[in-house]
């Protein structure tokens, strides 16, 4: 990894940053094993802060996007895990960081598994041999691809479809049921924990109700996953920001976003393909940076990816 201090930020004046991970944890969580060390996230912000960056949340940075004054940067999550409470809330108010966390409508407190959660149990609990023999035994139920890697013929079925397929899977190979598994591992952010982040200067925004690929969806569906995760939401938090984070990073039709954010109420959607030319104020499309995948930010990450993206189209 090339030190923060190596390199100049000239090329990104103007232009905000938005951060994202998952999950923040020394070790390899049973319910998420990915993630960001807790050292790592320390790392980046203590190097983000020495190159003269200054946190702010996702609302303030979209109110004075564009302006030249200074460099500025958000630190945001996904899905709503709780490790936000347990492990970055102290470090976020040790640097004075407001957070901002897009949340799945259906696993707030607990509630529920998305269906990619449900996945990662089931992969836990089985082979590749037995989930691809499950695949073939369910594939013209489920319309599965009968080509591909076992995640490419998983990824096949209908998002309509999803949740009933890997409770099937589930209730094949886990040895517990979905309510014994959440209540014993609790995942995700209770409404007290929400109550607390608040309190303490995060802000709340969607990532859908069942954490659907939004490029499979018909315009109506987005919609409905959208307006029942903001109704879900608005049970749990004051004032809900009004973003909405794509899951998997996966995009509607460029020209869908714009009339998107007018249909509910949105000021930006969020991708994870960020261009040092992003992030205008009136650009409907914000795009993030991730923590996970190089575990801290490099030179590459934070400066030379990006500004490649702007010299080829997308």
């Amino acid at each position: 990894m090339v030190p923060f201090k190596s390199f100049s930020l000239f090329p990104l004046r103007g232009s905000h940053l938005v951060l994202y991970y998952h999950r923040v944890g020394d070790g390899g969580a049973e319910f998420y094993p990915g993630g960001i060390k807790s050292a790592e996230l320390l790392q980046a912000i203590q190097g983000l802060l020495e190159l003269g960056f200054r946190f702010c949340s996702l609302s303030e940075a979209y109110g004075k996007a564009g302006s030249k004054k200074e460099f500025t940067i958000s630190l945001t999550s996904d899905d709503g895990l709780a490790s936000n409470h347990e492990i970055v809330l102290p470090i976020a108010k040790k640097y004075g960081i407001p957070l901002t966390l897009f949340v799945i409508g259906k696993c707030l407190d607990n509630q529920a598994l998305a269906w990619n959660h449900k996945l990662i149990q089931i992969r836990r609990h089985s082979s590749e041999e037995t989930l691809q023999s499950a695949l073939s035994n369910l594939g013209s139920r489920f319309q599965i691809s009968e080509e591909g890697s076992l995640s490419q013929r998983i990824f096949s079925v209908a998002d309509s479809q999803k949740d009933e397929f890997v409770d099937l899977l589930w209730d094949s190979f886990c040895p517990e049921t979905q309510n014994e598994f959440l209540q014993r591992t609790q995942p995700f952010l209770s409404a007290a924990q929400m109550q607390d982040l608040q309190d303490n200067g995060a802000e709340f925004a969607l990532h859908s109700h069942s954490h659907a690929d939004f490029s499979r969806l018909s315009y109506p569906q987005i919609l409905n996953e959208l307006r029942a995760n903001q109704a879900l939401l608005a049970d749990y938090v004051r004032q809900p920001v009004p973003f909405f984070a794509f899951p998997y990073g996966r995009e509607c039709k460029g020209d869908l976003i714009p009339k998107l954010c007018r249909d509910a109420g949105l000021k930006a959607a969020l991708g994870f393909r960020y261009r040092i030319s992003d992030n205008r104020r009136q650009n409907a499309l914000w795009q993030r940076l991730p923590l996970e995948s190089a575990h801290a930010l490099s030179l590459e990450q934070l400066l030379l990816r990006p500004l490649a993206r702007v010299l080829k189209p997308r």
